[in-house]
């Protein structure tokens, strides 16, 4: 992108602010707006006073008979503070197995510990960020996330959700236009996953019911924002052409189309594909067919019918995934699993339903 493209976009998010925020409302979330979100005082970690009868849990029985048919059917097992406790002490207090922790107990405290123990781990601090109590812990957590992966585009789009949503159009823009340059989208997710399947091992679950309950204990924290980002962006991009300034709306939907290729190009699992082409269709919805805008000099219309056929393909492999994956063997399903974790879960998908 140009300068000349870079301070148009940062000059006229400005200049179109306030009729957005009247189209729209303001985009933060209830929690972060309120008085009391604002002067909560993060709480200290807290004590791990289960620590003297974790040895009994050393050697956990074997979790027999949890099978991935039953998980499919909402049936996923937790795991309770002992059982964490134990794995951590057994497995070490790393910052993966920390961030694995706190997602299965729902406990912050965890994920404020390492970012204590190790402040420059990204993972760390963009887990603060997006799950942070107050705006002024995920703001602090932000600014170090992306000091300590400079690179990676996530972090500029964070930068953007939390500018739209203080009504600074113009800090959103330069954020966003920043997330030009750089190149990188990563959510770190597939760490916390390898973190909480060792968990579930510990506690004594077999590999294949390991692996798929780690899988379906993920929740995907950095969807909301990323989505809402998207929608103001092309909020800004309509106000733009409703006004006849395309030189204005440009760089929006450059930005957009930019956005919502990267998380297809480089999100692991089947909600980052689709979470992809929603963002990029709607930005190449308002171009000219014939326009310039896909991979390989593709066209907006050619581009559109592509995303359109990949979409048909996820709803026709979700349609038959489920009964295929729960009646196959433990090999198959150790296989796909690996497949997923190595190659993402599309692709993994499409292998399991070749299998006869």
């Amino acid at each position: 992108m140009s300068v000349r493209r870079v301070v148009t976009l940062v000059l006229l998010l400005g200049l179109f602010a306030a009729a957005a925020w009247i189209a729209r409302g303001r985009l933060a979330s209830g929690g972060d707006a309120s008085v009391a979100a604002r002067t909560k005082t993060a709480p200290a970690i807290k004590p791990r006073s289960a620590a003297d009868i974790i040895p009994q849990l050393k050697d956990p029985p074997k979790r027999v008979g949890v099978t991935i048919k039953d998980m499919l059917a909402g049936k996923v097992p937790k795991l309770n503070q002992l059982e964490v406790e134990a794995f951590l002490k057994n497995r070490g207090r790393t910052s993966v197995n920390l961030l694995a922790a706190s997602r299965l107990l729902k406990d912050l405290s965890f994920v404020r510990e390492a970012a204590k123990a190790d402040p420059q781990d990204p993972a760390v601090q963009l887990e603060l960020a997006l799950r942070g109590e107050t705006p002024e812990e995920k703001s602090a957590a932000l600014a170090a996330f992306r000091a300590a992966a400079p690179d990676n585009s996530l972090g500029d789009y964070l930068a953007a959700h939390q500018a739209f949503a203080a009504g600074d159009a113009t800090a959103a823009g330069t954020a966003l236009a920043q997330s030009l340059d750089n190149p990188l989208y990563a959510v770190y997710t597939q760490k916390i996953v390898a973190g909480s399947e060792q968990a579930f091992l510990e506690a004594g679950y077999e590999p294949s019911a390991a692996s798929a309950a780690a899988m379906f204990s993920l929740t995907v924290e950095h969807y909301q924002p990323v989505m809402q980002v998207s929608q103001s962006l092309q909020q800004l991009q309509e106000a733009f052409i409703r006004s006849a300034d395309f030189d204005a709306a440009e760089p929006t939907v450059i930005i957009g189309l930019t956005l919502g290729q990267r998380i297809q190009d480089q999100g692991p699992y089947l909600i980052d594909q689709i979470m992809g082409i929603s963002i990029e269709k709607k930005f190449l919805q308002q171009l000219d067919p014939l326009t310039a805008a896909g991979p390989g000099g593709q066209s907006a219309g050619e581009r559109s019918d592509d995303l359109d056929a990949r979409l048909l393909e996820i709803k026709t492999l979700a349609a038959g995934f489920t009964e295929k994956f729960a009646e196959a063997d433990e090999s198959t399903q150790s296989r796909y699993l690996a497949k997923m974790r190595a190659e993402g879960e599309l692709a993994a998908m499409r292998w399991l339903m070749e299998q006869k």
